[in-house]
């Protein structure tokens, strides 16, 4: 038996919770009469005769309360060995019996509960046992009625034929029912398989188009600095800030260190050229406490992803800007249109822009959030906010 995912595992735990339902259905049911377990009990040798409520209807009945505090493997693992345990008893039936026949020709009563122990070991076990087990049923349910009925053999086998027909219904809908869960987990983890892989390219390239725009404004800014006939005074300082920019990017090391106010706002205004030059920018800044470059890195990720959406789908006259502000204490970017616009409900989860790239990307960094503003006719508003500790 295999670690079950999330899906998959809350499915069987659903299942067994019905199963052991189930049981208690049945154990009321088969009670009473010749062929029930209480008249039953005393014709076979103890303590096989107690052996066969306990395992035959006990133990799954406990399936309700343990399917919600066992954990999963566990679980498993006590209802595929009862499901094992059960077929044993079956064959071993007509050796543990006190006299040759059952009373008043009656029919084993554990062959009332051979779908519940069906159900659990193709909940249990791999699917190979799970369509086994009831393909077993038939001759199992046949030879035990043969040995103790008189002259049972024909309804012996017809009734081996009936246990094979309901076990392969129950247990087909229960693989059916816990193949959709693995389904369903295998859709999961490749989605954010998918999400991570985009989220990382994304990332990379934003870092790489935002550290040469830095670069190219430093460098820019020292050169037409030094061409004038009369150079300022901070020249020596801009000249040494743009060689570290130049060095720290041929090292490779660009992306631990922290980023000045006045290079967040390029990073920001690179982003929004890289896929418009002609989205207006407005930036303040009041401060000169660096931010981290992982957030930063959120900035610009979840910044081009809500312009990249803009520019997508608000339509051709969206009339797209992005505001940006720095403090001392706080940062907030501001990226709105006038377009089309969207309700939020009607989003289908697998669009995990919105949710990966803009709102997780954000509340990834300590201090980070993001909201997203929209109806229909009525434009998109995107803000990223981070509040430093």
């Amino acid at each position: 038996m295999t670690g079950p995912s999330p899906a998959r595992e809350r499915l069987q735990r659903t299942l067994l919770t019905a199963l052991g339902i189930g049981a208690l259905i049945f154990g009321a049911l088969l009670a009473g009469g010749a062929s029930g377990w209480i008249a039953q009990i005393d014709q076979l040798r103890s303590p096989f005769g107690l052996l066969t409520v306990i395992v035959g209807i006990g133990v799954p009945a406990s399936y309700t309360v343990m399917a919600r505090v066992v954990p999963i493997r566990p679980l498993l693992l006590i209802a595929g060995t009862t499901s094992m345990v059960f077929l044993a008893i079956e064959l071993l039936w007509p050796s543990m019996m006190r006299e040759q026949f059952l009373a008043d020709d009656a029919t084993p009563w554990i062959q009332g509960v051979t779908a519940v122990h069906a159900t659990a070991a193709a909940i249990s076990w791999p699917r190979v046992v799970g369509w086994a087990y009831p393909l077993s049923q038939g001759p199992i349910v046949a030879f035990t009625q043969i040995q103790v009925r008189d002259d049972a053999a024909l309804p012996a086998t017809l009734d081996g034929l009936g246990a094979i027909i309901f076990c392969l219904i129950v247990c087909g809908i229960s693989i059916a029912v816990i193949s959709a869960g693995e389904r369903q987990d295998a859709a999961a983890t490749h989605a954010r398989e998918q999400a991570a892989l985009e989220a990382s390219r994304r990332t990379r390239e934003a870092e790489q188009n935002r550290i040469n725009a830095i670069v190219h404004d430093d460098v820019m800014s020292v050169l037409l600095a030094a061409s004038r006939p009369t150079p300022p005074a901070s020249l020596a300082d801009q000249a040494v800030r743009a060689l570290a920019s130049v060095e720290s990017l041929a090292s490779g090391h660009t992306e631990s260190r922290d980023y000045d106010p006045e290079e967040f706002v390029a990073v920001v205004r690179s982003t929004a050229a890289a896929l418009d030059p002609a989205i207006p920018v407005r930036y303040a800044v009041d401060g000169d406490a660096p931010l981290p470059a992982g957030v930063v890195a959120a900035f610009a990720e979840a910044t081009a992803e809500a312009l990249r959406n803009t520019l997508g789908h608000a339509g051709d006259d969206c009339d797209p800007r992005v505001e940006c502000d720095v403090d001392a204490t706080s940062a907030r970017v501001v990226v709105s249109d006038r377009g089309a616009g969207f309700a939020a409900t009607r989003i289908p989860p697998r669009r995990l822009g919105i949710r990966v790239s803009i709102l997780e990307r954000m509340r990834a960094v300590t201090g980070g959030d993001a909201d997203v503003s929209s109806a229909p006719g009525r434009g998109t508003t995107v803000t990223l906010t981070w509040s430093r500790a």
